[in-house]
């Protein structure tokens, strides 16, 4: 990650303000994916580039206030290349152990702020895991490209061990002419040692209760996490649990399992995955999975993945 720090005769000037920073970040990666699908077998190129923009500024009171936009091009289901220009903004106030979030967020179920929602997910795409059958929550988070999820309001607060977080998701759609898809939801967490433990519930005005409890945590080179969740939508209580183990201080094995869920008795099927990642150095890695969807087809990639 490159910095670019900013110091004019204005910010010099201006007494509330004591530092300000303006970051890049971002990630990139390409390879093959694998689909079996109801449109028979499917090998496609794929590929996604990430470029972050972050702002920063803080108080002389130690009130930091922070602004962040996406830009973004992957390929497309044509198998074609799509640049959606700037995502949607989002900002950040903290101070302490307080954060506010604002704009184009992460809402409670999505954050991670609580417990650990996808776990050891597999290929180099993450392109599945523990999650893979809890369908039809409301789960918005940080926009990408061309994206209009809901403007989010969240607020967490962390005390030690403990974490508390609620957000506010509002109707998406032309204003005065939303589509009435507002929502609210609460979580708590708590971290003993190497492991953690949280919980999440939530309801809107499409009538779309839904609860999660997640526990994960590491023995030493393994890991694991465990999630249980349910909403309105779902036939059944979902289920999944993964687990990762780091062969070697670059190559690292995980595999998972979903089961439950389903709409209207479809996309029910127990899903399961396997995946191997080595680190190359330098925030690059090489990475493949091949898995079984909810639907019962075979899935997987390969392919490699670099931060910067």
């Amino acid at each position: 990650m490159k910095k670019i720090l900013f110091a004019s005769t204005a910010l010099i000037a201006t007494a509330s303000v004591a530092a300000a920073d303006l970051t890049f970040s971002g990630s990139g990666r390409f390879g093959l994916q694998y689909d079996g699908g109801e449109n028979g077998d499917e090998t496609i190129l794929d590929h996604r580039f990430r470029l972050t923009i972050n702002g920063v500024t803080e108080t002389d009171g130690g009130v930091k206030f922070e602004g962040r936009i996406r830009l973004e091009s992957n390929d497309t289901s044509g198998f074609g290349s799509d640049g959606d220009g700037p995502g949607g903004a989002g900002f950040a106030v903290s101070t302490g152990g307080l954060r506010l979030d604002v704009g184009s967020v992460s809402d409670v179920f999505d954050s991670g702020d609580v417990l650990n929602w996808s776990g050891s997910e597999a290929g180099y795409s993450a392109f599945q895991g523990q999650a893979e059958n809890f369908e039809g929550f409301d789960r918005n988070g940080f926009a990408g490209a061309g994206a209009d999820d809901n403007q989010t309001i969240k607020l967490r607060y962390t005390a030690g061990d403990f974490t508390g977080s609620a957000s506010y998701s509002m109707e998406t759609g032309t204003r005065g002419a939303g589509n009435g898809n507002a929502y609210w939801q609460l979580g708590a967490g708590y971290s003993f040692g190497a492991h953690s433990v949280g919980v999440m519930w939530g309801d809107g005005d499409a009538d779309n209760s839904q609860w999660a409890l997640g526990v994960d945590g590491s023995f030493g080179d393994f890991g694991y996490a465990v999630l249980v969740g349910d909403n309105d939508n779902l036939d059944d209580v979902a289920f999944g649990v993964s687990g990762s183990y780091a062969v070697s201080a670059a190559t690292s094995l995980n595999a998972h399992i979903s089961t439950g869920g389903g709409i209207n008795n479809a996309q029910d099927d127990t899903s399961y995955g396997v995946g191997v990642s080595h680190s190359l150095g330098g925030g690059v890695s090489l990475a493949a999975g091949i898995g079984s969807d909810n639907t019962g087809e075979t899935v997987g990639d390969v392919g490699v993945t670099f931060n910067f």
